[in-house]
């Protein structure tokens, strides 16, 4: 069934089977992305590694990806959508075989790469293909169902990668991702509908992309959005020693990571409705969260209430970000999607650096979720100022 043939009643009702599949690739891609944090100590001694230079695979894959989203998907924007997108998968699962099978760090981390540039491509794609499933008053609604592997990896990848790597051996965790990966290559195939890409009259410069009424304030506050999150969350175990909550920091990311799927769920049911809105509330819950958690870094109840806020603000904000730009790019979703997801992961990195500096040269956690609340209100801020470009109510399709 091709993009031309599909009806109305068709689009006006979610295909919960196709987003189910992205959703299921997105989980493993994720996973693969993740997992390995859970594993260092295993894997290096099979590679023969220190935890640093084991732990550089990670680097590299989120590298990779954050490299070659833009340039590849400008290349590719034209070619059509499926074939590509299980390209993705195929080389991610091929990246895991390989992973799994190597003794030798260089091979590793080829393959790492390999799988970095796939979900560089991948990611980029995910969000406009959920959406062009649907009419416009569902297209909230998909991205959320079509998205929801990644939170559920970020909140319970490295907990499931270690109790895995316990019963299977890492080895064994990578062939799970292989089987896994290959079963949605498979659906993929048969319940995703086919699409085209951009056509030669359609396709805008990449300036004219990036220049879109709202666009360059969306993903340049979703850079400052995970630089934010990822100043505090990188380091979350010395900031919970303040509270003496360190000993229990599995039982608090898990809290914080059921709450991002409800986050996620909230905001499949009103995104469509209430962008504007919903971001600016979203924006207003970090603030608070963080807030708290600097003015009350030593009561244990305010920290842990104020972490379950913050997942449910986190829960939102990838599918808020997401919506928001598909909204401002209009037909050139793709190229606006892989900007995003290259400053996303560009911010992951920066907000690990900040939170770094800051924690050296303090000695102290404390002064991280004031770092993080700074930030976020100044995206609150200029997104309250330039909502209607930047919170579209409706797409903009010329």
């Amino acid at each position: 069934m091709t993009a031309t043939t599909r009806t109305t009643d068709e689009r006006s009702t979610l295909p919960l089977p196709a987003l189910i599949v992205l959703s299921v690739i997105g989980f493993t891609t994720m996973l693969t992305e993740t997992i390995p944090a859970g594993l260092l100590g295993d894997v290096g001694a099979a590679l023969q590694t220190s935890d640093s230079v084991t732990g550089q695979l990670l680097t590299l894959y989120a590298a990779a990806s954050m490299l070659a989203a833009i340039p590849l998907t400008t290349l590719t924007r034209s070619w059509p959508r499926k074939p590509l997108l299980i390209a993705t998968v195929i080389g991610i699962a091929a990246a895991n075989a390989v992973t799994a099978a190597s003794s030798e760090f260089y091979l590793t981390a080829a393959a790492r790469i390999l799988g970095g540039v796939c979900a560089g491509i991948q990611w980029a794609m995910m969000a406009g293909y959920a959406m062009r499933m649907v009419d416009s008053t569902l297209k909230g609604r998909a991205l959320s169902v079509a998205m929801a592997g990644i939170p559920i990896a970020l909140a319970f990848g490295i907990p499931l990668g270690t109790i895995l790597g316990s019963a299977v051996g890492w080895r064994g965790v990578f062939l799970v991702l292989v089987i896994t990966g290959t079963v949605a290559g498979v659906l993929a195939t048969l319940w995703l509908p086919r699409f085209d890409g951009e056509t030669g009259t359609a396709k805008l410069s990449f300036k004219a992309v990036v220049l879109r009424p709202g666009l360059a304030v969306i993903v340049l506050c979703a850079f400052a959005f995970q630089a934010a999150h990822m100043n505090l969350y990188t380091y979350i175990e010395p900031y919970l020693r303040l509270s003496d909550l360190d000993d229990n920091i599995s039982a608090v990311l898990l809290a914080l990571g059921v709450a991002a799927i409800i986050g996620l769920w909230a905001t499949g049911t009103i995104i469509d409705r209430h962008l504007t809105a919903l971001g600016l509330t979203v924006l207003g819950l970090f603030c608070l969260a963080m807030g708290t958690l600097g003015l009350l870094a030593a009561t244990s109840p305010a920290v842990i209430a104020a972490a379950i806020v913050w997942g449910f603000a986190l829960g939102c904000a990838p599918t808020l970000y997401q919506t928001a730009c598909a909204r401002a790019a209009g037909p050139s979703i793709d190229v606006a999607q892989a900007v995003l997801v290259t400053l996303f992961n560009a911010g992951m990195a920066s907000g690990s650096l900040i939170g770094g500096l800051a924690l050296s040269a303090t000695g102290s956690a404390h002064a991280l979720p004031w770092i993080s609340f700074a930030i976020f209100a100044v995206i609150l801020v200029a997104m309250a100022l330039t909502r209607a470009a930047s919170l579209p109510s409706t797409s903009t399709n010329s």
